[in-house]
């Protein structure tokens, strides 16, 4: 079955997408001292994508004050294996990923938080 929006479109569309996402997934080993060692690796790189900050809020405790920012994050093409237990960094920043949606099957976009 052929799909309702071409594929094409989206490297039609790259002006849209100025920014460039890497994605990673987490992985979990012991190592000879029974400690959880916890390790970052790239599933994608220099991806073209578009940040999009949505609203963010501002947490006081009684030692410190830090703000939670919800952001989307369109990516210029489909990436069906992005999961919610991933994270994506665009400029510097890291996003934690809180759901991964896949529009018709052309395009991944991620909403995503991040605390500074």
């Amino acid at each position: 079955m052929q799909g309702i929006v071409d594929p094409r479109l989206m490297g039609a569309l790259e002006s849209h997408f100025p920014d460039r996402c890497t994605v990673q997934y987490l992985t979990e080993t012991v190592d000879a001292d029974g400690q959880v060692v916890k390790t970052w690796t790239d599933r994608y790189t220099d991806v073209p994508c578009n940040v999009m900050p949505l609203k963010g809020r501002e947490i006081r405790g009684p030692n410190q004050t830090y703000v939670v920012a919800n952001t989307s994050i369109a990516l210029q093409g489909h990436y069906a294996d992005i999961v919610e237990s991933d994270r994506a960094i665009v400029g510097g920043t890291t996003y934690n990923i809180l759901l991964a949606e896949h529009t018709l099957d052309t395009m991944t976009v991620l909403s995503c938080e991040v605390v500074r």
